[in-house]
């Protein structure tokens, strides 16, 4: 009896000891993929050279969330460790804070600046990201990077960066065609609480079908809208999961939609839950290594909550919009 007590005891600490083992398994290197306006723009690679169940790993590239005017690459220290243990080379980015800038100017965010000023900091954004995936894309045979199977990933504005890199990826934009190989385009994109934002444009139109879309959204979130919306005489639009996942349907494009109903933003710290990233590591399992044609929208209520309509106006005077 003593003995088997021993043993258990025994293996009771070397299970931390195993888990840790994993966990110190993982290395992060740190790189500048670009110079711009002064500012080094750097990335942190996530490894685990312990994995060789693939001869070439799959790229997982993760976006930080923060209005354009906070937060950093740490921010997906977490989910990036869970990917690389994954058997991905996960990779967290910098990119440039527009409206971080905008703030401290004199004039500061005002109705009058606020359609220009968003659109120039998605534009950083979205062009910040092409450049760390023309840059990983470059390392390719260095890192034994599988560059076939890039997955894009964000929350907040690095998921509406994300999601909007798509969209530009499959009509050509010049941003896009001039900075990335011809035919890429990514194997999925993973936006928590990130829509399509975009200027001058009424609806989405896309020449070519888009890879697919797991999204994570709040029905009411009070900063990202969770379907259409519009604002500055239509100069300014703001496509959410709930509009253009209609459109996947249509175009039989592979997504896995989770819907909160009555949620706010803070769907867009999911990424940051375990359980929420076994989800999206389950979806992206079944569209790129299974290649399931899967289309499931799923309704999720936690702790009985009523949906209210949110306003983008109101979202950009939470944002710091000023008159």
């Amino acid at each position: 009896m003593k003995g088997k007590i021993l043993n258990l005891m025994m293996l009771c600490l070397l299970l931390p000891l195993k888990a840790m083992a994993v966990a110190e398994g993982v290395t992060i290197k740190n790189y500048v993929y670009a110079e711009k306006d002064g500012q080094r723009l750097t990335l942190d690679v996530y490894n685990d050279p312990s994995i060789t169940t693939y001869a070439k790993k799959p790229v997982f590239i993760f976006s930080f969330g923060g209005g354009w005017e906070g937060g950093n690459r740490h921010a997906g220290h977490a989910l990036l460790t869970d990917m690389a243990e994954e058997g991905y080379i996960a990779i967290g980015i910098d990119y440039r804070l527009y409206i971080q800038q905008v703030k401290k100017s004199a004039e500061g965010l005002t109705r009058r600046n606020f359609a220009e000023s968003y659109a120039t900091a998605i534009q950083m954004g979205v062009e910040d990201l092409f450049d760390a995936t023309a840059f990983v894309i470059a390392k390719a045979e260095e890192w034994k990077a599988d560059t076939s199977i890039v997955v894009i990933s964000g929350c907040s504005a690095g998921a509406i960066n994300s999601a909007t890199a798509e969209y530009l990826i499959c009509n050509d934009h010049p941003m896009a065609t001039s900075r990335l190989p011809q035919g890429f385009n990514y194997r999925a994109v993973v936006p928590f609480a990130g829509g399509i934002w975009l200027t001058d444009c009424k609806e989405l139109t896309w020449k070519r079908r888009p890879c697919p879309y797991v999204a994570f959204h709040g029905t009411s979130d009070e900063l990202v809208p969770y379907d259409f919306a519009t604002i500055g005489e239509g100069k300014f639009s703001t496509f959410g999961p709930a509009h253009y996942m209609q459109q996947l349907e249509e175009m039989q494009v592979p997504y896995m939609f989770h819907t909160y109903v009555g949620d706010t933003h803070g769907i867009a710290g999911f990424y940051d839950k375990r359980w929420a990233r076994q989800e999206m590591k389950n979806a992206l399992a079944r569209m790129i290594w299974w290649n399931e044609k899967i289309r499931l929208r799923i309704n999720d209520a936690r702790y009985d909550r009523t949906h209210v309509d949110r306003t983008l106006e109101d979202g950009l005077r939470k944002m710091g919009m000023k008159d």
